[in-house]
């Protein structure tokens, strides 16, 4: 396993061609600024053309990894027509066709809100969202809550064991103890267009990991946005400057099918 890496440690990745490459990408502090709330993040126009520009360049190896469900993956970037992992893996979109959900799950995901809005749900400044196979619970607005939150997310899964909670930033989830990003990759990695590709994964929080892992098993470029520890090997230190490597690699990708 690649070791835990500073931020000074990471240079940016230094690719004059992503021809022999499958890619990745998260979302929400990745190609799309964070913000205060979920519903306000955007993904830049650019960074859309971009991504369309790569996929048609590596003949449709492009992903979408995010905690995100896939209809607001798509509501917010537009890219139906881009395989996606929604919910940290636990729905799959690839071009063979869509996962299916595990109605089981969903059950058990719809007594857990129901519990979360009953412990969490009075406290100011939180926000519950339930997605298909998950719910998360958004405290940026009052992160002195965390700890709190935190506790009792870990009490409703030491009960059912097929969930499991992960930390982000500002954010609790409960959801399938099978989902993960890494999980999700190696999936797609099995499957054409990504078999036999080179994987690369750019992410920002700490449930981006299990790819960076995934992605450094495989001899691939795995990519911190931000500060803070991480195991990935290349970095950017904002979302901004990822999207600007996206669009100057679209640019050289447009240059090289001429």
């Amino acid at each position: 396993m690649t070791s835990i890496q500073k931020p000074a440690h990471r240079p940016a990745p230094t690719l004059n061609d992503l021809s022999g490459y499958a890619l990745f990408l998260d979302i929400d502090g990745t190609l799309a600024d964070i913000v205060a709330t979920p519903s306000q993040a955007r993904v830049p126009r650019e960074a859309v053309t971009a991504i369309e520009v790569l996929a048609h360049h590596l003949d449709g190896a492009v992903a979408l990894i995010s905690g995100r469900h896939l209809d607001d993956i798509d509501a917010m970037t537009g890219l139906q027509k881009i395989s996606a992992a929604g919910i940290h893996g636990a729905q799959m979109r690839t071009m063979q066709g869509f996962s299916a959900h595990d109605r089981t799950i969903a059950d058990r995901i719809a007594s857990v809100q129901s519990v979360l809005e009953a412990r969490v749900g009075a406290m100011a400044g939180v926000l519950i969202e339930r997605k298909p196979l998950s719910v998360a619970v958004h405290y940026r607005a009052c992160p002195q809550n965390e700890s709190a939150i935190v506790s009792i997310a870990r009490e409703i899964v030491a009960g059912h064991a097929a969930l499991k909670y992960i930390i982000g930033k500002c954010v609790v989830e409960i959801l399938p103890a099978v989902a993960n990003k890494g999980a999700a990759i190696a999936h797609f990695m099995r499957l054409e267009p990504f078999n036999g590709r080179i994987p690369l994964f750019a992410g920002d929080d700490v449930t981006d990991e299990d790819g960076f892992d995934l992605v450094n098993s495989m001899n691939g470029v795995s990519i911190k946005i931000g500060d803070g520890p991480s195991r990935a090997v290349f970095g950017f230190e904002t979302a901004a400057e990822f999207r600007q490597w996206l669009v100057q690699k679209s640019g050289q990708s447009e240059g090289a099918g001429n």
